[in-house]
């Protein structure tokens, strides 16, 4: 298992924690270096360092506008419950960048109409944001909803997303689009 972290002017320092099989653990920017550190603690051993390398490399450059295949990126999804797997790997085939879906919405994709809570649930467990965009996941009535990096990042990805949307289709203009 291997960790990259890496600081990104105006959003703090990320983090990237790596398994044999894929990435395992995304860190969200937080301020302090150290605090992104201690939550990679346990994936301190080298293993696919280069992919730990890549994937913060490719988050940086995320963060910073520009338009970068994140869904390349392998997952390992043994390290997520059974119970939001089928969830978030949902989430990840359909999303766009720039495009939003809400809870309910999801639960209807997913074959579980009724279970916008649960939806809910796996986003907040989500170990991997940004390469599983649960922050593109919002409210039925339009407001962000919960994001484990708070509800102004949340917003601010979204807007990065309109951003990243128009560089790479320029007719998009609205985060109102919907993922279906």
């Amino acid at each position: 298992m291997g960790i990259a972290v890496k600081k990104v002017k105006g959003w703090g320092w990320l983090g990237v924690g790596t398994t044999e099989n894929g990435v395992a653990k995304v860190v969200l920017p937080k301020a302090k270096k150290g605090e992104v550190e201690k939550e990679l603690s346990m994936f301190d051993n080298g293993a696919n360092q280069a992919l730990a390398n890549q994937c913060a490399d490719l988050l940086a450059h995320y963060l910073n506008g520009e338009p970068v295949a994140l869904e390349q990126i392998p997952i390992d999804w043994g390290t997520i419950p059974l119970t939001y797997r089928r969830i978030l790997q949902t989430l990840k085939q359909i999303s766009q960048v720039g495009q939003t879906i809400t809870y309910g919405e999801l639960a209807r994709v997913c074959g579980i109409p009724k279970a916008a809570r649960l939806v809910g649930q796996a986003m907040a467990k989500n170990p991997v944001p940004l390469l599983v965009p649960c922050h593109r996941v919002i409210r039925s009535d339009g407001s962000l909803g919960g994001f484990a990096g708070g509800v102004n990042m949340k917003g601010k990805l979204l807007e990065l997303e309109i951003y990243i949307a128009t560089r790479i289709h320029p007719s998009h203009r609205s985060r109102k689009s919907r993922a279906l």
